[in-house]
């Protein structure tokens, strides 16, 4: 197996780890902020508000991510005229996927915090936007955390989607790399099943120390 450990091959696909990465941080970071604006939307009083949050939300959730890719990446181009990247269509395709599933645990966290709570904070005379952003925010995020970073893990093994447009991540690297001499296709995916582990168990990790200060 040195062949698979020598300078260049090595190299190639700690490459194709850093693409994942970026990819999956850049999705991530999207997904967070619009999902919690989508969640905050559904449950607004305003059905102007509500009805297009629960539509894309639901309609988006119905997709298989791959069409997402697909669609922004050949769809979007040619219906308004902008051409995107591999990797931005990628991102913005997981962002968007990703962000209405954030909605639903963003919404289902808010929903958990007891109701005496947000009561005892309007009788104190604050208002809605404040009782939501420095009271009820907080509490929903330490208790949803568990179900987001298992989502943001699952987004980041999904990078291996973005493959199809030809983005150069870790899983497309590896398949590079086997079709090469020697052709040895299982040490291959044991290294890059050994990579996602680290990426995925720190990312684990972060997620229970966020959880602990919180």
């Amino acid at each position: 197996m040195s062949w698979l450990f020598n300078g260049p091959t090595l190299i190639f696909l700690l490459g194709g780890l850093g693409v994942t990465v970026k990819l999956a941080l850049c999705a991530i970071a999207i997904a967070f902020v619009l999902g919690i604006l989508l969640a905050l939307a559904r449950i607004s009083k305003s059905p102007w508000m509500r009805w297009p949050a629960t539509i894309y939300i639901e309609g988006m959730r119905a997709l298989p991510m791959l069409l997402v890719i697909v669609y922004v990446y050949f769809a979007v181009p040619r219906t308004l005229g902008i051409k995107f990247s591999p990797f931005t269509a990628g991102v913005i395709a997981m962002s968007c996927f990703s962000a209405s599933l954030v909605a639903e645990i963003v919404r289902a966290g808010i929903l958990a915090v007891p109701r005496g709570i947000v009561e005892a904070a309007e009788s104190q005379g604050l208002r809605g936007s404040t009782i939501m952003q420095k009271i009820v925010l907080p509490i929903a995020l330490r208790n949803m955390m568990p179900a987001l970073v298992a989502q943001f893990v699952s987004l980041l093994k999904d990078t291996s989607l973005t493959a199809i447009i030809t983005i150069p991540e870790l899983l497309g690297r590896a398949q590079i790399v086997y079709a090469a001499p020697p052709f040895k296709p299982l040490p291959v995916f044991a290294l890059v099943a050994a990579m996602y582990f680290v990426v995925n168990y720190s990312i684990g990790k972060v997620g229970q120390r966020l959880e602990t200060r919180a």
